[in-house]
């Protein structure tokens, strides 16, 4: 080609107005090195902000991309026709950009700082809170120059584009390429505003990775959703056991709460028990029933202490996944039906079971062999906990229950303990070590190797409990976090509903200190129920929130509910009903177990769901939902303690 043509048609390319792509490049741009800065630097607390930097960054670069691709569309639109009116609405998205950038890099520090995003809720608490000096102190010091380099990051991007502004002097943009670059763009944003549901890692990170506007867009729709009290609260409200007609119904206020706490630490160290509570990863209750000698074959050790203690078969948690777990049993109160309680609602006046052992002078522990962050357990933990400890090269539950004894062993002597040993290895894709056994190739004949493996590690903390001088003072408590669906189950989702059994079905094994033995109680509980009964045995009276009971009262008639995503269960004695927000043709009853009346033969894949039965369930699951949306308002208006 002649250098004359070469020359012209570079001449062309200099006169076509090429500053909408430069826009968006830089803005897009900025958003990467946010990302890149949020998650490759430190956080407060120490370490990665989530184990896996890079795929993190990935996952939330598509995820923002629908955003920037919606501002650089504007920008194309806006550059159509160069006048003082394209010169205005040029000035005005590029301001809009930036202050989205700017909002970005807020919410990328809570993340960083609290494990939250910038939400409605966020906002309305902290514009009205007084911050202490100490803390803002604290905050600057410690985040300094990660401050520094976000606020660095977007004055650089202001700079680019005033500079880049200024040079833009053509008067002839391209049409067709506008065109082009407004089609193009509106593909990758259609795409990216899907990336939740059509990108799976996107999707099992969506909590975390989201973008600031969908956060804000769906405060809105809820709150313009649940804006109202529910007309039928003081049905929903009774339900649930809780006064309607109290301010907090569910709180227990104890007057002389710091009294009692005297009293309870001036103890001697031989009259307070310790707790040691093993909280399994997904561990399906058809598993964990020792009535079954199948089970026991595999997990003897288990098997062997639900024998020395009192079992429930039958112990449902309040949602999944692990969250809830956590939820349910610490903070002793009900997932929400649509939101996640520990990532959504950080702001919600809550008080924890570790925390009121922290006050009544125990050493609190927990080990954990997955990332705490990626489920938001880290803010948690820090506020629960004396120690929290995750160490990425200690995953396989042998080598954790190895660092549990070296926990256990140095931990204090003169204070009681309470000590939460979280295992990984019956997490999804159930592979246990090569070391341990070639990994099997179903997801059943896995899940068989990984609770055996997982036995074995709760030998040897069992072991090691029962040669300390404090055995007789221990109660060991046993249960999945939640449970997770075999093969079969999954099929049968759309007719049962994501609050169904084979998601919430686990078990609780109780043994030690004061604890009955060779019993088995049949009767469907909660894992609400854990924290009032620890203080029940461990004799403590302080103020609480729990929302359950004391499992070994007598007489024990309550029923048990589980929420997830307006799905929502029931279960009292022999009967289980179920209900769906806006679908009453979901709504149905089920038998209730208390005996093993399943296909045992499979002892991992046999369980589906409960048999259903013909009752009529249409008043049960009005009230039923009824008692949702009266949960919803509680947690949503923060009613939980005063």
């Amino acid at each position: 080609m002649p250098i004359s043509v070469i020359t012209k048609k570079i001449d062309l390319l200099k006169k076509i107005d090429f500053s909408f792509l430069v826009f968006w490049i830089i803005a897009y741009a900025t958003r990467i090195f946010q990302l890149l800065h949020l998650y490759f630097s430190e956080t407060p607390s120490g370490g990665a902000f989530v184990e896996r930097p890079l795929l993190g960054v990935a996952c939330a670069a598509v995820a923002d991309f629908a955003a920037f691709a919606f501002f650089g569309i504007l920008y194309c639109l806006a550059s159509f026709k160069l006048n003082k009116v394209t010169k205005i609405f040029r000035i005005s998205i590029s301001v809009l950009t930036l202050s989205y950038l700017v909002f970005c890099g807020v919410n990328d520090q809570v993340m960083r700082w609290m494990g939250q995003h910038v939400t409605l809720s966020f906002l309305t608490t902290y514009s009205v809170s007084k911050l202490e000096p100490n803390l803002v102190s604290n905050i600057i010091t410690t985040g300094f120059w990660n401050f520094v380099i976000a606020f660095l990051i977007v004055i650089f991007t202001s700079t680019l584009w005033i500079v880049h502004q200024k040079k833009t002097v053509s008067k002839n943009p391209s049409k067709i390429l506008l065109c082009s670059c407004i089609a193009v763009l509106s593909i990758f944003m259609y795409i990216s505003g899907n990336a939740n549901n059509f990108f799976k890692p996107c999707h099992i990170r969506w909590q975390r990775i989201q973008p600031p506007y969908v956060t804000i867009l769906n405060d809105l729709d809820y709150q313009k959703q649940h804006s109202v009290k529910p007309v039928n609260y003081a049905r929903g409200i009774t339900l649930l056991g809780g006064n309607p007609d109290a301010d907090f119904p569910f709180y227990h206020a104890e007057e002389n709460e710091s009294g009692f706490m005297k009293e309870f630490k001036a103890k001697p160290l031989s009259e307070k028990k310790d707790v040691i509570l093993l909280s399994l990863e997904s561990f399906r209750g058809w598993v964990g029933d020792f009535r079954i000698g199948k089970n026991c074959d595999r997990m003897p050790n288990l098997c062997k202490l639900s024998k020395r203690g009192t079992s429930f078969p039958y112990t449902y948690s309040v949602g999944y996944p692990s969250t809830e777990g956590m939820l349910g049993l610490q903070l002793g109160i009900w997932s929400h039906p649509n939101k996640i309680f520990l990532s959504n609602l950080l702001n919600v006046r809550a008080r924890a079971l570790p925390e009121i052992l922290g006050d009544a002078g125990y050493h609190r522990i927990v080990l954990s062999a997955a990332e705490p962050s990626f489920d938001n357990f880290t803010p948690w933990f820090e506020k629960w906990f004396d120690v929290s400890e995750y160490n990425p090269q200690v995953n396989t539950d042998i080598p954790l229950a190895e660092r549990f004894i070296e926990m256990y062993e140095n931990r204090p002597l003169d204070k009681p303990l309470y000590f939460e040993w979280i295992n990984f290895v019956t997490h999804t894709p159930f592979n246990v070590p090569k070391s341990y056994a070639t990994p099997a190739e179903t997801s059943d004949e896995r899940y068989g190797q990984a609770v055996a493996y997982l036995d074995s590690a709760i030998g040897i903390i069992l072991n090691t409990i029962e040669k300390s001088p404090r055995a007789k003072e221990t109660i060991i408590v046993v249960t999945g976090d939640h449970s997770i669906a075999n093969g079969k189950a999954q099929k049968k989702l759309d007719e049962l509903g994501e609050a169904n059994s084979t998601y919430t079905w686990t078990t609780f094994i109780w043994a030690g200190a004061e604890i009955p033995e060779s019993s088995y109680v049949s009767k469907p509980v909660s894992h609400v129920d854990y924290a009032p009964t620890i203080m029940n045995l461990l004799g403590i009276k302080a103020s609480n929130n729990f929302v359950g009971h004391n499992l070994f009262e007598e007489n024990y008639q309550y029923p048990t509910f589980t929420f997830r995503h307006n799905d929502a269960i029931s279960r009292k004695d022999s009967i289980a009903i179920f209900a769906q927000l806006n679908n009453k043709s979901f709504a149905h009853a089920r038998r209730q177990s208390n005996v093993v009346d399943w296909d045992t033969t499979e002892t991992i894949g046999g369980f589906v769901a409960e048999e259903k039965i013909a009752v009529n369930v249409e008043q049960g699951a009005d009230a039923l939902l009824d008692a949702m949306d009266a949960w919803v308002w509680i947690l949503d208006k923060n009613l939980l303690t005063p």
